[in-house]
């Protein structure tokens, strides 16, 4: 993956947190449907922010980001 590919699903799950927070505020969706999405797209984004931060520029490798 390049860099320039990571900041689409930061995108997608930035976005899936505040669908989420706004629905939950204007009681659309129930308590656990909102905590459910939380869970699953906060380490997302957190995932693909520190791969972009890590990422080259020019080459196609992901870098190990540890453990």
């Amino acid at each position: 993956m390049k860099k320039k590919t990571f900041p689409y699903g930061f995108a997608v799950s930035a976005i899936a947190i505040i669908v989420a927070w706004a629905a939950l505020a204007a009681a659309l969706i129930p308590l656990w449907a909102a905590v459910t999405i939380f869970v699953i797209a906060f380490p997302l984004l957190v995932l693909f922010l520190t791969l972009w931060w890590r990422a080259p520029g020019g080459e196609e490798d992901i870098p190990f980001i540890g453990y």
